[in-house]
Parts: C-alpha cells; sequence; structure tokens
C-alpha cells in the first residue's frame, strides 16, 4: 500500500469538513443547472426553492463542525484559510445571495419573463466570493475573483430586450478583464521575485530581504489596481454608475453589498498578511486614494438624478470610508512590533471594517430592493422624480426607503451611523485625525443628496406615472432590512464584538 496516498486521503478527508461550504455552493449551481434544463415550465418557483435550499444547506456546513473540532486551519495545501474570518464572510454572502433570489423572483413574476440561468449564476458568484473571502494564495485568490466576476458580468447584462442591461454587462466585462489583466501582472511579478505564490511564503521570503525596491513597489500596485477596481476605489471607478444603472436593480444590489464586501474580505487579507512590509508603499497611496474616493463620490452623487447612479456614486464614496479603515489597519499594524497597546486598536480597526460591511450590505439591499418593488414590468423607479409622493400611496415602502436614505447618511440611530464611528474612531485612536475629520465632512456632505430622496417621498405631490409595487415577499424582504437597520443602530454590541474576536482570531 501507497502510504503518502494514504496520509493524502486521511488529510483530505480532514479537510472535507471546511470544504463543504464550497462544495454544497458549486454542487448546488450544478443541480440547479440541470434542474432548469430538464423540468420544464414556465414558472421558475422550483428553482427559486432549490436555490434557497442549497443556501439554508451553505448556512448548515458553516456552522455545523462535522469535523469534531479536528479540521485543519489550511486547506488544500495553504490555498485557502478556515477561520472564524471565513466563516463570517460566508455566511454575509450567502445572507445577501439569498436576499438577492427573492428580489428577483418578485421581479420575474411582475415581469413575466422568467430567467433559469440567474440561479446558478448566483450561487456561482457566491461560491467565488465565499473562496475570494479564504484565499491564503495568489492562485486561489484569482481563481475566486474570476468565478465571481464572470458570473455576475452575465447576471449584469442578463435582462434580455434591454439595450442599458447588455451596455453594462460588456461595459462591465470589458473593464474587468482590463483589471483583471493588471492583477495578473501584478502577481506574476511578485512570484517572479520570490518564487512562491503563497501569502505566507511571499511575506517570509520579503522579510528575509530576498527581494523589494521598485519591482516590489510596481507588483503590490498593480494588484491594488485589481482591488481597486472590485471595490469602486477612484480613479478605477468609472465603471460603477454606468453598471449599476444598467443592470436591474436586484442584480445592482447584489453588486453592491456582495461584490464589495468579497473585494474588501480580500484586500484586508492581503494588507494584514504582508504587512508591515508593504506598509511603506501602500499608506502614502491609500491615503490620498481614501481621500480622493470619498470626495469625488459625495460630490457627484449631488447633481445625480436617477436614484442607482446616485447609490452608484454614493458607493464610491463608502469605499472610501472603507479605505480609512485599511488605513488604520496599516498604520497600528507599523507599530504593533513596538508597542504592544496598538494591538487593540487594530482590532478596533478590523471590527469596526467587518461590522461596517455588514451595515453597508444590508443598507444597499434594502434601497436597492425598494428600487426592484417598485419597478414596473418594463421599466423602473429610477430617477428620484419617480418617487413622489409614495409616503401616500405606500406608506411602508417609503418609511422602509426614509430608513435606508437615514443610515446610509450616517443619521443616528441607524447602523450607518454606528459604522461610520467605529470606523472614524479606529482612525482616530491610530492616529490620523486629519483623515477623520475629512471623512466627517465628507459624510455630512453626503445628507443632502441621501434626505433629498425622503423630501420628495413625504413633500412633493404624486406625479402622473406613479410606480406602485405589489410583491409581498419583496414587502416583506425590505421590512426585515429596515428593522435590522434600527436594530443595529440601538444595540450594535453584538455584532461588533462578534466582528472583533473574528479580526482578532484572523490577525493575531
Amino acid at each position: 500500500m501507497d502510504l503518502s496516498s494514504m496520509g493524502t486521503g486521511i488529510a483530505f478527508s480532514r479537510q472535507l469538513p471546511a470544504l463543504l461550504p464550497y462544495l454544497v455552493l458549486a454542487g448546488g449551481g450544478l443541480l440547479v443547472m440541470l434542474v432548469d434544463a430538464f423540468v420544464k415550465s414556465r414558472r421558475k418557483d422550483h428553482l427559486y426553492m432549490l436555490t434557497l435550499l442549497v443556501l439554508l444547506g451553505t448556512v448548515v456546513t458553516v456552522f455545523v463542525d462535522f469535523g469534531g473540532g479536528h479540521t485543519p486551519n489550511s486547506l488544500l495545501g495553504g490555498m485557502l484559510a478556515y477561520e472564524p474570518y471565513t466563516r463570517f464572510f460566508t455566511l454575509l454572502f450567502v445572507a445577501i445571495a439569498m436576499l438577492t433570489a427573492t428580489f428577483a423572483t418578485s421581479a420575474f413574476d411582475r415581469d413575466g419573463r422568467f430567467r433559469g440561468d440567474f440561479y446558478p449564476l448566483l450561487l456561482f458568484a457566491t461560491l467565488g466570493m465565499s473562496v475570494l473571502a479564504a484565499a491564503t494564495d495568489l492562485l486561489s485568490l484569482y481563481l475566486g475573483l474570476e468565478t465571481m466576476s464572470m458570473a455576475v458580468y452575465v447576471l449584469a447584462g442578463g435582462n434580455r430586450g434591454s439595450v442599458r442591461s447588455s451596455e453594462a454587462g460588456f461595459k462591465y466585462l470589458i473593464l474587468g478583464a482590463f483589471s483583471s489583466a493588471f492583477l495578473l501582472f501584478g502577481m506574476a511579478l511578485l512570484y517572479g521575485q520570490t518564487g512562491v505564490t503563497s501569502f505566507a511564503g511571499i511575506r517570509e521570503a520579503l522579510a528575509a530581504g530576498e527581494s523589494g525596491g521598485v519591482l516590489l513597489s510596481i507588483s503590490v500596485g498593480l494588484i491594488l489596481i485589481g482591488f481597486g477596481f472590485k471595490v469602486s476605489m477612484v480613479p478605477f471607478h468609472m465603471w460603477t454608475p454606468d453598471v449599476y444603472d444598467g443592470a436591474p436593480a436586484y442584480v445592482s444590489g447584489y453588486m453592491a453589498a456582495g461584490v464589495k464586501a468579497a473585494g474588501f474580505a480580500a484586500l484586508i487579507r492581503f494588507v494584514w498578511l504582508l504587512l508591515p512590509l508593504i506598509a511603506d508603499i501602500w499608506f502614502p497611496l491609500l491615503a490620498v486614494l481614501a481621500v480622493v474616493t470619498m470626495t469625488v463620490g459625495n460630490l457627484v452623487a449631488l447633481t445625480q438624478t436617477s436614484i442607482k447612479r446616485m447609490l452608484a456614486w454614493s458607493s464610491i464614496a463608502h469605499a472610501g470610508y472603507l479605505l480609512l479603515g485599511v488605513l488604520a489597519m496599516l498604520e497600528t499594524a507599523r507599530s504593533i512590533g513596538a508597542a504592544s497597546r496598538m494591538v487593540p486598536v487594530a482590532t478596533a480597526a478590523g471590527g469596526g471594517l467587518l461590522f461596517y460591511l455588514v451595515g453597508y450590505a444590508v443598507m444597499n439591499l434594502g434601497a436597492f430592493g425598494v428600487i426592484n418593488f417598485l419597478g414596473k414590468a418594463k421599466s423602473e423607479a429610477d430617477t428620484i422624480s419617480d418617487y413622489a409622493g409614495l409616503s401616500g400611496r405606500q406608506p411602508l415602502a417609503a418609511a422602509a426607503m426614509a430608513v435606508f436614505m437615514f443610515s446610509l447618511a450616517g443619521i443616528p440611530p441607524t447602523v450607518g451611523f454606528v459604522g461610520k464611528f467605529y470606523i472614524f474612531d479606529a482612525v482616530v485612536k491610530a492616529g490620523m485625525v486629519p483623515l477623520a475629520v475629512w471623512g466627517v465632512i465628507n459624510s455630512l456632505l453626503s445628507v443632502y443628496y441621501y434626505l433629498r430622496v425622503v423630501v420628495v417621498m413625504y413633500m412633493h405631490p404624486a406625479g402622473d406615472e406613479a410606480y406602485d409595487g405589489r410583491s409581498w415577499e419583496s414587502t416583506f424582504a425590505t421590512g426585515i432590512l429596515a428593522l435590522i437597520v434600527l436594530l443595529l443602530g440601538v444595540y450594535p454590541g453584538a455584532l461588533f464584538r462578534m466582528a472583533a474576536i473574528t479580526f482578532r482570531y484572523f490577525a493575531f
């Protein structure tokens, strides 16, 4: 008997429980494709229910420790990590996918055009996001990124018969290919310098002084461009308003919540595992990019008349706020070796980032859910003027949208206010008071365009072309999201503690 093959089999069997979430998502996507191919039905409710079952099964595999506590922390030869950090983001991505499937199905019922391909693509995109958050190797990082991106390209342009949707998918595909090329080129240069692809191996090689200088700056700079595209960082943001505007509202919400969270999950891991080696290179770059990103996003959002484009530019501004949290991590990491008192500051910054990503996902899913809910068969409630008088026609939808707008603006008592407080508090504790002040100024600037939607809903008379939704599923989902926004704003402690513990376990 080959003892090496036996050892490999035993090692894989120990890793299998940790790999089950990825296997369930991948197998579920294939199963939904087969069911769609062989079960002929005009309606696609069975695909929706099957997709929900797959996602619920993924949740079970995340929570249940089938390995009895003996599962290793590193999977597939160091390609993936198995830790609270990965489980945290997997659960977040699954929750986002569940809500997106609900919003999409209600839109299909309204339009009478059912997309059977939507459900497997949603599962594959969620799979890519989960791999991206768990990646500890350049190869698995790129694999997760492309798995997610390829599925989202099709989702963005999947509204057949719509020129805007086709244009959105095409733009996202072309610009996404360019960003992937930059990322891959940077990875190739980094591999050429260190001879390894694992983050741990790269860190050891850089710490040993085997590489560095100008070539290291170029390689990590190219990688930053790839990450910048996914998180909508200026100047790699120009795809965002066009794609959000052209894609169906349920896909725009999925991108705003899921794709951004996945990009930051990978960025946080990459930055932290290579700290403090790349801190001196990235800190000045990210400081400038954070300031420019939040400023450009808020200034352009002020002029928008389309609510989807306004939320797109708003998402760019929120990327700037999140970058402030990354900067706090960078700054504290450079001091941790000399002062252990900086460890709690780094933990607070990481916990604040994770908390903000959850809150941001809830806010955006809810806002785009209301847009999706109010759409008609061949058009969406896209312009801000379409919401005039909504409080009289749809008081619950108007109240939910008002909650989401208040939260995005950072007005208490909402999760948006608490999330920004955690981020700015970590930035101040890291000694970057001017950046925190600039973030607060930008947050105040955003209040105008968010509250403009509330004013239109409650103080303007309804127009001739009124948009009135009728989907009880979307109504229920947006109502739950509005309650979560308020609940996390009033009682944020439990989620923040969980986020901080998750980050501390991952980082230290």
